[in-house]
């Protein structure tokens, strides 16, 4: 399925529209997930949700997930999980037992032998999510799937990484886990900009494109601002 961008004028307009569009998906949803994504900016999306759309579905019956975590403690400010707690859970009031966090602080062999048994424990064999978020890097990364990644082929649903960024030691969900019936990917900024217009015109999985790799059931929808979007776009 190819790729649908909704280009806003700015990024606050961008986020607002993802925003929207991952409340609108779970509140159809009978058994929601949403899978998060880490980094900067899908804090400001977190932010709507939690106070613009905190009554438009009971946010308690969703299953939270993450697309990739950082080996650092919980509490670290790089903590994919804490800048999720901080921006949407604690603020929705979420309780513990739907937010599924990956425990990196294992170290990312355990932490992704273990993640990946909560995954099909939880959501069977084959897990698909109803909403999977993710963010992509200006060299066209997602999650902690990086150019050239071995865990692009991976059979695995999740893997521990040493990639090319700070920290290195990392768990990600691989291509085979990052399944959903809508795959949002929120793109700001001029400087990504080209791997966006390759990620659009990708017409099958580019190891040299993590991006390319992820594709939702119903629908895959880049919501980007006008500096990111392509210029045919």
């Amino acid at each position: 399925m190819s790729m649908r961008l909704d280009v806003s004028a700015t990024p606050e307009q961008a986020l607002a529209r993802c925003a929207s569009a991952i409340a609108q998906a779970l509140a159809a949803a009978a058994q929601p997930s949403l899978c998060l994504a880490g980094g900067t900016t899908p804090r400001g999306a977190y932010a709507m949700l939690a106070a613009d759309y905190e009554n438009a579905l009971d946010w308690h019956r969703v299953g939270y997930w993450f697309g990739d975590e950082r080996c650092v403690a919980p509490t670290h400010p790089k903590s994919n999980y804490r800048m999720a707690l901080d921006s949407l859970l604690d603020p929705l009031g979420v309780p513990s037992h739907q937010v599924h966090r990956m425990l990196a602080e294992l170290g990312a062999q355990e932490g992704a032998r273990r993640y990946a048994q909560r995954l099909t424990d939880r959501l069977g064999a084959r897990p698909v999510f109803t909403v999977a978020l993710l963010g992509m890097g200006q060299e066209g990364h997602t999650a902690s799937l990086f150019p050239g990644s071995p865990a692009l082929q991976a059979g695995e649903l999740v893997v521990g990484v040493d990639v090319p960024a700070v920290p290195r030691e990392r768990i990600t969900l691989t291509p085979a886990a990052l399944s959903a019936e809508h795959v949002f990917l929120l793109v700001t900024g001029e400087q990504k900009r080209d791997a966006l217009a390759a990620a659009v015109a990708a017409k099958a999985p580019d190891p040299h494109l993590p991006t390319s790799y992820v594709r939702g059931s119903i629908e895959t929808v880049c919501f980007c601002d006008a500096a990111a979007a392509p210029a045919d776009s």
